[in-house]
This record gives structure tokens, sequence and C-alpha cells, in this order.
């Protein structure tokens, strides 16, 4: 019994003498990584965002930020705040946080918005004429366009036409590459300058050959031929090649297969019946004005379902409307150059040139580095473009441009535009 409360005595006195001698844990002092709180909740690509919390990574790239999963880049940490910006097409979802790849941190709901957002669809910006995909394809001055039921662009430049799918896919379509007015297949034919050009149900492309003074056709198999005109320019009406034009600009088709050619040098709208024969069907006025002596110059044209058409009128910086029966108005522009936003006539233009009209009669206008928008009741504003020339792809109100000569848009909304000065196909989407 003795031995026993010895030994338990004994036990009792190690265990002590081993508590005296050990190191106490330290306090973890180090912060724990969470998303407090974001400056904004709401907003649409590109928005600036600053998330507040701690435990984050004073070196950027250890933080890894997701909206709604898809990640964007931190540009400027501390512990406690990232700066970070929207990424495009995030969705509306929880925002994320990793650091150093550790366990992903959840952060609050950030709401998107869908914004209009500019991006390059095919061309290199250098000015050749070189056919591949996207940014490996180039162009030289392209300028008008049209567009097929299955989204496939058509466009002028120089002395081609070229050919780009939904994929940015570009091919040469039509044209030697040299200056000609040639009738023939595909690529043994030849134009000069080649301008509007809108493609029918069948899928015959109708050109206006502006510096051939000629409107040609392509039917389906590339066959080219002369619809109307002759090369010397005049102002005759007449069937086929007894017509002539003066700098044929821009054309589209109406619901009976009539088609309309802005005569640009003649300064006059003209009408081609389906037997070829041309005649004149309004010259382009400034309603209330005397027009004597006045130069109009229509520049470009597009048609409504009711067989409206509207023209842009380059030399008086207005858009006129002309009705099937001839009765000319106009929808925006005060007649003076300019760039004001504002209801019909308050509203200005600075060079108004190729237009189209949306199921919903929403009028868009390529006007110098800017694309303008026409609702259905008049109003005026910039759609596109921040005025300044240059390439910037974004969000549309910051992006640039230089000289954009052609628009058309897909059945989704879709925009898309020659920008010729950058020698680019850019689309202008929403998302």
């Amino acid at each position: 019994m003795a031995v026993n409360m010895a030994l338990f005595l004994l036990t009792i006195f190690f265990i002590g003498c081993s508590k005296r001698g050990s190191s106490p844990t330290p306090p973890d002092n180090t912060s724990k990584t969470a998303i407090t709180a974001l400056n904004v909740n709401t907003g649409p690509y590109n928005t600036t965002v600053i998330i507040t919390g701690t435990g984050f990574s004073n070196t950027a790239v250890d933080d890894q930020v997701f909206f709604n999963g898809k990640a964007t880049i931190v540009s400027v940490a501390t512990s406690t705040q990232l700066t970070v910006t929207v990424p495009l097409a995030a969705g509306t979802g929880n925002v994320t946080l990793k650091v150093k790849s550790g366990n992903a941190i959840t952060g609050p709901v950030f709401t998107y918005q869908a914004s209009w957002v500019v991006s390059t669809l095919a061309g290199s910006g250098a000015q050749k004429t070189v056919d591949g995909t996207g940014t490996a394809a180039s162009f030289t001055n392209p300028d008008r366009m049209t567009i097929d039921a299955k989204g496939n662009l058509y466009l002028g430049e120089n002395f081609t036409i070229r050919k780009i799918t939904p994929e940015g896919v570009v091919s040469t379509i039509a044209g030697t590459g040299k200056i000609g007015s040639a009738n023939g297949n595909g690529t043994a034919a030849s134009f000069f300058n080649p301008g509007g050009m809108v493609i029918d149900k069948v899928g015959d492309l109708y050109v206006a050959d502006y510096g051939n003074n000629l409107i040609r056709k392509m039917d389906i198999s590339g066959n080219v031929t002369t619809l109307a005109g002759t090369v010397s320019p005049g102002f005759a009406n007449g069937k086929g090649t007894a017509a002539s034009f003066s700098g044929p600009v821009d054309l589209v088709l109406d619901k009976n297969g009539n088609t309309y050619v802005a005569d640009l040098g003649n300064e006059i709208i003209r009408k081609i019946t389906s037997d070829n024969s041309v005649t004149t069907f309004s010259k382009i006025v400034t309603p209330g004005k005397d027009n004597v002596g006045l130069f109009h110059f229509p520049g470009g044209l597009a048609i409504d379902n009711n067989d409206n058409l509207y023209a842009t009128d380059i030399g008086n910086f207005l858009v006129q409307k002309i009705t099937p029966a001839g009765i000319v108005s106009t929808v925006a522009g005060s007649g003076i150059r300019g760039s004001t936003n504002g209801q019909g006539t308050n509203a200005s233009f600075n060079s108004p040139r190729a237009i189209i009209v949306d199921k919903d009669n929403t009028i868009y206008v390529t006007d110098g580095n800017v694309i303008r928008k026409i609702d259905a009741t008049g109003v005026v504003t910039t759609f596109a473009g921040s005025g300044a020339e240059g390439a910037v792809n974004g969000p549309a109100s910051t992006a640039s441009f230089k000289n954009i000569n052609g628009i058309v848009a897909d059945k989704s909304g879709n925009l898309y535009v020659s920008d010729t000065g950058n020698n680019l196909i850019r689309k202008i989407s929403f998302q």
C-alpha cells in the first residue's frame, strides 16, 4: 500500500513538472480571409469594383476574383481592398475570392447589367486584301455591306467583294483585284469601288458599282452581269444599259423586287423595276426651303417593312423619309452640321452615310466616327463611339472607330460595321 502511494505521488510530481516546462500555444493573429463589402453591387461589363475585406494578399496575382464564376484581373491589391473590373457577360451571382489558390471565399451578390459591347470580328488593321479567319484576314478600305439569312456578311472594298461568315472566316468571292467592269464568274469579274449591296430572297447579290456607274448582279452561282447603266456617267432613264447613273452609292429592294438606287452624283433616287427599266423616283429635298442651288447628295438608303425609304442627305446633314408615293419628310437633323443629340430636327449630324432600319423601326446611321440611333419617336442619341479616332474595343460608349461607312444588323439584333479608316469589321452585341 505504501509502495502504491509512492508511485502515485511520483506520477503527480512528473506531470506537474511537465506542465511547468512546456510553452503555451501562441495566439493566432492571422486575419481570416473574408469579403465584407463591394463599393457597387450592380453594373455592366468593365465596371470598376472595389472589394473590401480581410486577409487579402498585397500581391495582386495571388488574389483570384470571380464574378458568378467568371474570372477577372485584380489591378490594385492591399490586405483589405482589391480593385477589379467586371468581366464580359458575367451574369448575376456571387463575387468569390481565392488567396494563393486557397479555398474559395464567398462574398455578396453582384447584379450584372447587359450592355452593348464592341469587338473586332475580322481584320488585322493592315491595309491589304488577305483572306483568312478573324484578325488573320485583312481589308483595303472596306465599304458598304449587306447580310444574308444565315448571317453571312458581304461587303465591297476597292475592286473586290468579300464574304465573312458569322465565325469570321473571310474570303474573296468576286473581283480580280484590279479596276475594271468585266462581267464573268466570281474573281474573273472586275469592279471599281463597289458600294452598297443587297441580297434577295434567292441569294442573288445586287451591287452599286460606284466607280463604274453601274448596277451589277451576282447570282448564287457567282456569275456577275450588268443589270443597268453604262460606264460613262450620265442621267438617262431607260431599260438596262440604255440608262445611266453618276456614282450610284447605295441600293435597297422593296417587297415587289423593285430596286431603289441612291444616285449620288445626280442627287436623286432612281427606281429599277423587275424588267430592268430605270426611272426617276424622288429627288432629295429639304422640305419648306428653296432648293435651287443646294447640294443634297443621297449617301445611303434603307427601307422598312412598309416600303418607306430612308435616305441620308449628306449635303444637308439630314435623315429623310420617302413614302412609296414619293412624299418626302425630314426624320432628323437641323440642316446644320453638328453632333447634337435631341428630338428630330433639334438634333444634328456631322457626316451621315450608311443607314439601316430594324424591325422595330429604330434607325441607325453611321456618322463619321460614331453611330447614331433614332428611335421610333424621332429621338436621336449616340449609340456607339466616343467620337475620337481609334480602334478601341469595349463598352459601346467608350469604343472608338475611324470613318464608319457600312452597317447591317442580324436577326439577333447584333450590329456589324465597316470601320473603313481602320480596315476592320467590328461587331456590336448586347452582352
